[in-house]
């Protein structure tokens, strides 16, 4: 009877152990934050700075979360630190590479005022190019249509807007239309700086042209100029 016994309480025992491990604390969940830096990022001016708020899930009460900006080469190149009541995030744009994405890194759990974990903070990546601008003019005579662009850059060197010397696409479109057609490339004149296009037409069109592109500027379109 006394084996019986305590085989049973035994048992008791284990069981209540049981109990209380379900029904220990369950882990918090905390609120994904992510890094609101936009995933294209455009140098037009030497003091220039990029300028956004955090992502979607930040707490207000985060008041440290830092993300490092990491080369393709995997080392570190700067890091930039946000809260969610002094928004909005900013860096001098000067700081970044031009034609090299980044990865944004989180360096630590996004931490509110009492050194206390608030948020997950969540990785990003960004690329940084030189912005492009294009002018666009137009004069008709008679049956012949004749536009100009003269596209820039922004150049890193000169600190300023310089010419851009590869192709553009011109481009037109029916007056009420939503549709564009290209009409054709067009390199810029080495002494003037524009590239033009003639079309035979005895129509009002609107026009545009394109710059493409490259490894360190960003593609751009010119306003729509109609003639």
């Amino acid at each position: 009877m006394r084996l019986r016994n305590l085989i049973t309480g035994t048992a008791l025992i284990a069981s209540g152990l049981v109990v209380g491990q379900q029904s220990a604390q369950a882990a918090p969940v905390y609120p994904k934050c992510a890094f609101g830096i936009p995933s294209k990022l455009s140098l037009t001016a030497p003091d220039a700075s990029a300028s956004f708020p955090l992502g979607s899930g930040c707490p207000r009460t985060l008041l440290n979360g830092t993300w490092n900006a990491v080369l393709p080469d995997g080392t570190s190149h700067l890091g930039v630190g946000c809260s969610g009541d002094t928004q909005p995030c900013n860096f001098p744009m000067r700081w970044m590479e031009i034609g090299v994405t980044l990865r944004w890194v989180p360096e630590n759990p996004g931490l509110g005022y009492n050194g206390r974990k608030v948020a997950d903070l969540l990785p990003t990546s960004s690329l940084t190019k030189c912005g492009a601008a294009i002018k666009l003019t137009g004069v008709r005579k008679g049956t012949k249509t004749t536009v100009y662009a003269r596209a820039t850059y922004y150049s890193t060197k000169s600190k300023a807007f310089t010419r851009h010397h590869g192709r553009v696409l011109f481009q037109k479109r029916d007056v009420g239309s939503n549709t564009w057609t290209d009409l054709g490339w067009a390199y810029p004149n080495a002494k003037t700086g524009a590239a033009s296009y003639t079309i035979t037409t005895n129509r009002s069109r609107d026009y545009r042209v394109y710059v493409p592109s490259s490894n360190t500027v960003w593609y751009a379109y010119s306003a729509t100029k109609r003639v």
